[in-house]
């Protein structure tokens, strides 16, 4: 396959996802409004969020503020409230995640019935039955002033049942230890259904993709048991019918809520002490949510993200309690974090899509983590730098397979041209001379062609690499303020596309008329340049280096080994002799 033939593919590959983006992706919004069938029971005393309120009632007065408690833990601070003791904030401290949009994981609009960690003790939308253990779905707990440091204590109790719910900070980064125990103190047997779960919202203006770069913050749902992920984008099928939720039955791993760069997840532990080794179901749901003057695909519309472990039914005997764990994780997706994240165990590392290609994705995670701590002193731009140089060093048996490919054809370029002149009318014995040509000659057209399309997985793995690496996360280098963040001067993609220029000046097309010629020089750097104004400047990175990479080997293929036809430069102290031809210009 000739060069042009290559362009020729790469322009339409180019055109098709351009058009991909713009008019076949589903926008944020396209599902319409649901109702998740979802209602909920408030003690007497409890004043309902507006949110609950139906359209055309008077509006209630608020609900009380509640208590509020505080964790300092590690690499976060967490606060909590009486109010569903649940979570209000999970500030995280480092600098680069503080200053950032994602500097508080607590994203939900301030009503209980979405607050990180809140717990319910009935299965949400069915009706009181006599033998329930709990009455309502939502109370009024209170908080312990007796707390141990950095452990928030909460209480309900009712003729009922008394429950006790106690959140401290764990030992490693981004987590809390979540334990809650439930005690049958009615005279005869009483049955309650545990859930607990985490929630996020995302408007459409965060999600929504730009020319060629997908969101950071666009969303997906996960459901992990024994080695089996299941991923869920809001926009899936299973949403858009009852019951709306998708189910993972007996998960043993985690409950999550992810983007590229920080994921919330829940991990189930062992429940105590009659029913150890019990494993919940893992269930989750998207639930557009817009205002009644706004329309679902409005930019300020968005969707709020549920995740929730809801363990088997069980009955207590009167006096008889349960006692239920969690580990909860609310932080950025670093790979040492999450190889210990839980003591290892749910095996968290997976909360990182890294796409088909992920086996050589995690190769390529591990080796440029080890540039970044021993050859690039603690820079990831350098990092990038000395890894484009190493896959170009690797790759490079295959790229002179295509060097020697496109040397074979240019040996036979004055045969082509006469084949070309000879058969110009003819299509067909054109097609079979040069079959014959190529056989002749042991030439293969594909020759150059075969090892571009080996080294393709490697190119989409490095790309999922560099596109979803919190490494990057507001990481410095040059000018760049953040390498996962496109240019903001768009100085890169400018050089880029100069770049992509200067190597189609150096390789002439061949086989086009002059404007077909001129126009792919210019087109596809354009393209190009486009693209990049959107992507990560670590992409960008990636990109500079491989393309000057690329013209300094094209440079050495052309002094070592010369197109047929165009003269060499004189070697020293050869003369150059002018002649006058018939026309009496020189040549």
């Amino acid at each position: 396959m000739d060069r042009n033939s290559v362009l020729r593919w790469i322009f339409i590959a180019g055109l098709m996802y351009l058009g991909y983006h713009f008019f076949l992706e589903k926008k944020p919004g396209d599902a319409v409004a649901q109702a998740i069938g979802e209602s909920y029971i408030d003690a007497p005393s409890f004043a309902p969020d507006v949110l609950d309120v139906e359209p055309g009632k008077p509006v209630p007065p608020p609900p009380p503020p509640g208590e509020s408690c505080t964790i300092h833990g590690n690499r976060y601070v967490a606060e909590l409230s009486s109010r569903g003791a649940g979570l209000t904030h999970f500030w995280l401290t480092d600098a680069r995640y503080a200053k950032s949009d994602a500097g508080d994981m607590s994203t939900t609009p301030d009503h209980e019935r979405w607050r990180n960690l809140r717990t319910l003790f009935r299965h949400a939308g069915t009706p009181l039955s006599p033998d329930d253990q709990l009455k309502y779905d939502r109370f009024e707990w209170k908080l312990d002033p007796s707390s141990a440091a950095e452990t928030c204590r909460f209480t309900y109790e009712d003729e009922q049942a008394k429950v006790v719910k106690t959140i401290a900070a764990g030992e490693r980064p981004f987590e809390l230890n979540v334990e809650t125990t439930l005690t049958n103190l009615a005279d005869s047997p009483k049955r309650h259904v545990t859930s607990i779960e985490a929630f996020a919202y995302r408007s459409n203006a965060q999600v929504k993709s730009k020319l060629g770069r997908v969101s950071p913050f666009q969303t997906g749902l996960e459901c992990a048991r024994n080695d089996e992920v299941e991923r869920k984008a809001k926009d899936d099928k299973v949403f858009k019918q009852p019951p709306f939720w998708f189910e993972e039955p007996l998960t043993d791993r985690y409950a999550a809520i992810s983007n590229y760069y920080f994921a919330q997840a829940i991990v189930p532990l062992d429940v105590a002490p009659s029913e150890s080794g019990a494993k919940p179901a893992c269930a989750v749901l998207t639930e557009q949510w817009f205002g009644a003057d706004q329309k679902p695909d409005d930019d300020q519309a968005g969707d709020v993200y549920h995740a929730r472990l809801e363990y088997p039914a069980r009955t207590l005997a009167p006096h008889e309690s349960a006692t239920y764990r969690q580990i909860a994780f609310f932080g950025p997706k670093e790979r040492d974090v999450l190889a210990k994240a839980a003591g290892g165990r749910p095996k968290l590392q997976d909360l990182i899509n890294l796409g088909t290609f992920s086996i050589i994705a995690k190769v390529l995670v591990t080796i440029i983590t080890w540039i970044h701590a021993n050859m690039a002193f603690g820079n990831w731009g350098l990092a990038i730098i000395v890894l484009t140089i190493g896959l170009k060093i690797c790759l490079f048996p295959l790229t002179w397979k295509q060097i020697q490919s496109t040397i074979a054809m240019r040996r036979l370029k004055p045969e082509i041209d006469a084949l070309n002149a000879k058969f110009k009318d003819d299509a067909q014995a054109k097609n079979l001379a040069m079959m014959e040509l190529w056989r002749k000659n042991k030439v293969n057209p594909l020759g150059g062609c075969l090892p571009a399309v080996v080294q393709m997985p490697i190119w989409f793995a490095l790309y999922a690499t560099l596109q979803t690496a919190v490494e990057f996360y507001h990481s410095k280098f040059l000018w760049f303020s953040d390498l996962s963040a496109p240019d903001k001067f768009f100085v890169l993609p400018l050089v880029l596309g100069a770049t992509m220029i200067v190597q189609q000046r150096i390789v002439p097309q061949q086989g086009m008329d002059p404007v077909q010629a001129k126009m792919m020089m210019f087109l596809m750097p354009g393209i190009f340049t486009v693209m990049m104004l959107f992507l990560p400047a670590a992409l960008g990175v990636y990109m500079l280096t491989n393309s000057l990479l690329g013209i300094t080997q094209q440079l050495a293929v052309e002094k070592l080994f010369p197109r047929v036809g165009v003269p060499p430069a004189p070697a020293r102290g050869e003369t150059v002799v002018k002649q006058e031809n018939k026309k009496g210009k020189r040549s």
